[in-house]
């Protein structure tokens, strides 16, 4: 007996891990449909919102169920403890023939693009799934609120055993209640219930039939005043428009994580070029070192000069190595911002961006912000949704007036057919409630807290416009700070460059010492510096004004479209 009861428990169990799957493919079948309608009416676009494939696991491991979770192993390995130094070794500065060069990425490491960037982002970063799986849920929501609009089927068996003792001889009996019912919500308010019960009494001892009845019954309940009308509806609006609020809420962080994965890409390119432009100029030390020792050894330089020169050498190949770190270390933070392994080799690479400068006139860019800002659209839908909420504390404030009826079919207790219902036996009921409204304190101040709402929420939008203006025009002068700055900044390296031209020629005719060579290098690497920085600012800034402006498009496949955005 023990045996054939765990094996039915066994097939329970199966049948119940394979019936979870079934819900989860029918719940990701429903949700996804219902965004993939929701982006095409709010945003006129569609993006890949699916997030990772469930798969139910078919057992719990046990430590899940643990009071206490598995001690940590903090024993610290015997190398790291026996180690009394450092185990990696200092970079010795190259001789002339061995400094590499710009590139920084050794054989076999993967180049990204910024676009390969983004389409790995849009699948692996951490960051960008929560927003996947809010937007799922969002969608998840509605699906139930639905489902409670339309008819909900029910129903149960109820099962009992008596044994009445020895005062009746150790009688004992079965009853079984079984009862099936379909549930309708009325649109304007209200329910329509529709159920059949059937009973049957057994007694066991003597092996006949007690009772067997059935009963058919409609039921219906509608409020006339109070929950009546439209606002009986406000759950299914809400949630609807939660979907809508939602898929732009996506939408918006799915532009703003675009330019995070830019603006951190175009830092790495600033480092490379960082890097680049410190070799170059340790390459120019190391030739004036070598320089200043053959004119030392001359006897036309002091040694002060020699000496001189090789510190400056020995610093700018630091230089070198303080930006590899920074890029590495910088690697190592855009890895993990698109979820790639952090140990995974990785090198981005360099490419053009054609970002073109606005030259759309304020006025005009502030009207675009205003009419594509997906955030400032759900601000400013959110008061309609406090005007709603008005309507409704407005009908809570009413007395419940509820008119209700049943009609119900019985069977002949005197029969033992409880399918067979006696017309003659239809029993007909009406009711009318009538609550006297005499303690309304809850509902006063439900309505006087929805008028606040709704003059905050109108406040809100009014804020929110007025920043998203504020940043439009922001952003617009720092496009063109960031355009003064690159034109100063290619300038100032010019005349860097013909300065270290200058002072190599008048250091070689002994009218000047190797002071002025040093300083005039260090101005070249600051100048080469600050313009990368003037680009990466220039590239940044763009990216930023039409993110602010609303007016970005990226692909699932990671390229930058034409900007402009859903005027709705």
């Amino acid at each position: 007996m023990i045996g054939r009861f765990g094996m039915l428990l066994s097939v329970c169990a199966s049948v119940a891990l394979t019936g979870c799957q079934a819900f989860v493919d029918n719940a990701d079948q429903q949700v996804y449909k219902l965004i993939e309608e929701r982006q095409r009416e709010a945003l006129a676009l569609e993006s890949d919102a699916t997030i990772d494939k469930e798969r139910v696991p078919k057992k719990v491991p046990g430590s899940a169920y643990d009071y206490v979770p598995s001690p940590v192993d903090s024993e610290v390995p015997e190398a790291m403890r026996s180690t009394s130094r450092p185990s990696t070794q200092p970079m010795t500065p190259p001789s002339g023939g061995a400094v590499p060069g710009p590139s920084t990425a050794p054989a076999g490491v993967t180049r990204m693009t910024l676009e390969e960037g983004l389409s790995y982002a849009f699948h692996h970063a951490r960051r960008f799934q929560t927003a996947k799986e809010d937007l799922y849920l969002a969608a998840l929501a509605l699906t139930l609120e639905r489902h409670m609009w339309g008819p909900r089927f029910m129903g149960d068996i109820q099962l009992q055993y008596a044994n009445y003792g020895q005062i009746r001889d150790f009688d004992h009996a079965m009853a079984a209640v079984a009862q099936v019912a379909v549930e309708q919500r009325l649109p304007y308010g209200g329910e329509v219930t529709a159920k059949v019960i059937n009973t049957l009494m057994r007694d066991l001892g003597r092996r006949i039939t007690t009772n067997e009845s059935g009963q058919a019954i409609i039921e219906a309940n509608v409020p006339l005043l109070r929950g009546a009308g439209r606002v009986a509806r406000e759950s299914r609006y809400q949630a609807e428009r939660n979907l809508i609020y939602a898929a732009r809420t996506f939408e918006r962080f799915r532009r703003t994580f675009v330019v995070d994965v830019a603006n951190t890409y175009f830092s790495l390119l600033l480092t490379k070029q960082q890097i680049a432009n410190a070799k170059q100029s340790y390459r120019s030390f190391l030739g004036d070192t070598e320089r200043s020792k053959a004119l030392f050894e001359a006897g036309r330089i002091m040694n002060l000069d020699a000496q001189r020169a090789e510190q400056r050498l020995l610093s700018s190949w630091n230089q070198v190595v303080v930006a590899e770190e920074s890029y590495q270390r910088g690697l190592d933070q855009f890895k993990i911002l698109i979820g790639m392994p952090a140990i995974e080799p990785l090198d981005v690479a360099d490419s053009e961006f054609d970002l073109k400068v606005p030259v759309v006139g304020e006025e005009t860019l502030v009207e675009i912000a205003v009419a594509n800002r997906l955030d400032l659209i759900n601000e400013r839908d959110a008061i309609d949704d406090a005007r709603r909420g008005v309507k409704v504390a407005q009908n809570g404030l009413l007395p419940d007036l509820n008119l209700r009826g049943n009609v119900t079919w019985d069977t002949n207790p005197n029969e033992f057919n409880q399918y067979h219902y006696e017309y003659e036996r239809t029993t007909w009921r009406a009711f009318m409630d009538l609550e006297l409204p005499l303690d309304r304190m809850a509902e006063r101040n439900r309505y006087r807290a929805s008028l606040i709402d709704l003059r905050r929420s109108q406040r809100r939008y009014d804020l929110a416009a007025d920043e998203v203006r504020a940043e439009v025009r922001q952003a617009r002068r720092q496009i063109e700070l960031a355009l003064t700055t690159l034109s100063i900044q290619r300038q100032s390296m010019e005349l860097a460059l013909r300065q270290r031209e200058a002072a190599d020629f008048r250091f070689n005719r002994g009218v000047i010492s190797n002071r002025d060579v040093v300083e005039a290098e260090d101005n070249l690497l600051q100048a080469r510096n600050a313009l990368a920085q003037a680009e990466r600012g220039l590239r940044q800034g763009i990216l930023q004004f039409y993110l602010d402006a609303g007016m970005i498009r990226v692909s699932d496949d990671g390229k930058l479209l034409d900007f402009e955005g859903p005027n709705r």
